[in-house]
């Protein structure tokens, strides 16, 4: 691995970090918050509710808005797809029309189109998105799309990146240059993407002046390295440097130089000596540095502080509802007082706050977010550190799957009931051996008669019964020893008594055994897809590995699976808090039942008791 390479690879991975970092601050900050509405909600002070509400809109609407702008062909959607790392948005020679494409997270992937003059909108799959905002599939906009909401499973969206994809300004169609200028008052910031091929027209300069009387940060590309000799690279960044200085009136920009292609190239292959040619990872981490600085700094700082100001005033309303002139100050008035560096026990009194807990942990978190040495080192200290880190893709796409091991086990003892309630309808010596077994256990019995009828089961069970009938006299009658309770108990099938059980055991040996041969089948590569297991499926197969760097990346990919989910589910339940539901995705909407189900197996599988014995 040579020095650019070590160096692209770094970037990507603190890049990566810097995002994990500020959302993980984010949801911190919101479960804060969460906790404090649940404790007004007691108190039933309606008015404080609904600015706790407010606080939590804010944090559920966070996104960093990211206009890619640029002359017509000089490749913008090509940048976008290399950020993203997916070829998902059209590119081409024929212009886009004259439609705001903008780029969300969401997982699965999906698109919406919403019309001009109407709220409706309709979902396409993402391959017909050239028939909506290419001038072929939709010339002059005669569709009338107003916009196109392309949600797609990138790690730069899920960490609150919004991309916006504009029409290309200076082709034959007017239309397009208008629309984007319009949008640009909606920008956070904007990359700006000029090319080596053709550098920074007297066209380009008139709309970049119009860029910076909305935008205040703009980030230079100037795009199509790989079509360009080493040795006039240095020229072209040369002309357009001294352009954006001299015509532009800007003081030392920064120029990036990148291949959006060989980017794009190298994400799809995992090539990092590639990536390091294309200039990519140069322009993520300064996209990175920003959005966390300018966020961490400005939004969740003044958040947290509203946060604080609200319990301050909530302290307030509880004592003089419980002391009504008595001496007291709240834990805000303390902690402003500490910020402003006068003494807080100065100004202490009595204080009977029922949310001090919360007060604390906002100013903990406060310190964590205003860069305090202690309070970083303190974060960094409980950070979980992989012993090999798995790839986002792989993590989004294993979110929105369940257990293999319970997804076939599930469907071999659907089967197996299915011929089963046949077999005892139809065959007496199946019958005959159910009631010498006193029938399937409560799991499975429950199981079978969701599937058989009434008249199937009124048929089958009564030989069960008339046998525990005669079982349970016999006890009433006998003048043996014993608990009578524990002898009960025992005509209650269990484990290998109950057939589906048995059945079950065999099903879940079977499949963890393939799994096993599949990644031993590897012959000590890489595992680059390993399978989605819970916990006592996992467990399972563990006891099957003798190779340690296999179960230690089984155990890893579990871990950083576990860590997706629980995200995913608190994303869910803020969303749902700030009355926000509507944004949350698909993954998030069913974290809940994943997360359950990673934690203890699918439910159709479940009983009060554990099988794995029998493995």
């Amino acid at each position: 691995m040579n020095d650019d390479e070590a160096k692209s690879q770094t970037q990507s991975r603190e890049a990566g970090e810097c995002l994990r970092d500020y959302d993980r601050l984010k949801l911190d900050l919101a479960s804060l918050v969460q906790g404090a509405l649940r404790l007004i909600n007691e108190q039933t002070d309606s008015d404080s509710q609904r600015k706790f509400r407010e606080l939590l809109a804010d944090l559920a609407e966070d996104r960093f808005t990211l206009a890619v702008v640029g002359q017509f062909n000089h490749g913008k959607s090509s940048l976008m797809n290399a950020l993203l790392g997916l070829e998902r948005l059209p590119v081409g020679v024929v212009p886009l029309t004259s439609v705001i494409t903008k780029v969300s997270y969401g997982n699965p992937e999906r698109v919406l189109i919403e019309f001009q003059r109407s709220s409706l909108k309709d979902e396409i799959p993402l391959e017909c998105l050239p028939e909506y905002v290419t001038e072929i599939g939709n010339p002059g906009n005669q569709k009338q799309i107003a916009a196109v909401d392309v949600q797609l499973p990138s790690e730069f969206l899920r960490r609150g990146l919004f991309f916006v994809d504009t029409p290309g300004v200076g082709s034959v169609i007017a239309a397009n240059t208008t629309t984007t200028e319009k949008f640009l008052p909606q920008a956070d910031a904007v990359i700006f993407v000029t090319s080596f091929d053709s550098p920074l027209s007297r066209e380009e300069l008139e709309f970049l002046a119009k860029v910076r009387e909305h935008v205040r940060k703009v980030f230079f590309v100037v795009n199509k390295l790989d079509l360009i000799a080493p040795a006039q690279r240095d020229q072209v960044l040369k002309f357009v440097h001294q352009q954006l200085e001299q015509e532009a009136g800007l003081a030392q920009p920064r120029l990036f130089a990148v291949s959006a292609l060989l980017g794009l190239e190298a994400k799809l292959s995992g090539s990092g000596e590639r990536l390091a040619e294309s200039g990519l990872p140069a322009l993520e981490e300064s996209l990175v540095q920003f959005l966390t600085t300018e966020k961490t700094g400005e939004f969740l700082v003044r958040t947290c502080d509203r946060a604080l100001s609200l319990l301050g005033e909530l302290d307030r309303v509880t004592v003089e509802r419980e002391e009504p002139g008595g001496a007291w100050v709240s834990t805000y008035d303390q902690f402003m007082a500490r910020e402003a560096g006068h003494d807080p026990e100065a100004i202490k009194g009595e204080r009977p706050v029922s949310n001090e807990n919360l007060f604390a942990r906002l100013m903990k978190l406060r310190a964590e977010l205003s860069g305090e040495p202690d309070a970083v080192e303190g974060r960094r200290g409980v950070r979980r550190s992989p012993a090999k880190s798995r790839p986002e893709a792989e993590l989004m796409e294993a979110a929105l799957r369940q257990c293999q091991v319970c997804a076939r086990v599930a469907d071999a003892m659907m089967k197996f009931m299915a011929k089963f309630q046949y077999q005892i309808v139809v065959s007496e010596d199946a019958r005959s051996t159910l009631a010498g077994r006193g029938g399937l256990c409560p799991l499975h019995t429950w199981q079978y008669a969701e599937m058989a009828s009434p008249q199937g089961i009124s048929a089958s069970y009564p030989r069960v019964l008339f046998k525990l009938s005669g079982r349970l006299n016999a006890l009433a009658s006998s003048e043996a020893p014993g608990n009578l309770s524990d002898q009960t108990r025992r005509l209650v099938p269990r484990g290998k008594s109950c057939r589906a059980c048995r059945e079950q055991a065999a099903a879940e040996e079977n499949v963890t055994k393939e799994i096993l041969d599949q990644l031993i089948a590897s012959n000590g590569q890489e595992w680059t897809k390993l399978p989605v297991l819970c916990l006592s499926h996992l467990s399972a197969l563990l006891r099957k590995v003798s190779d340690e760097r296999l179960a230690r990346s089984l155990l890893d990919f579990e871990a950083a699976l576990f860590e997706r989910l629980a995200e995913n589910m608190e994303r869910y339940a803020l969303k749902h808090d700030a009355l926000r539901r509507g944004l949350n995705s698909e993954d998030e909407r069913i974290a809940y039942h994943r997360g359950l189900s990673q934690l203890v197996g699918d439910k159709r599988l479940q009983a009060p008791w554990h099988v794995e014995y029998l493995l």
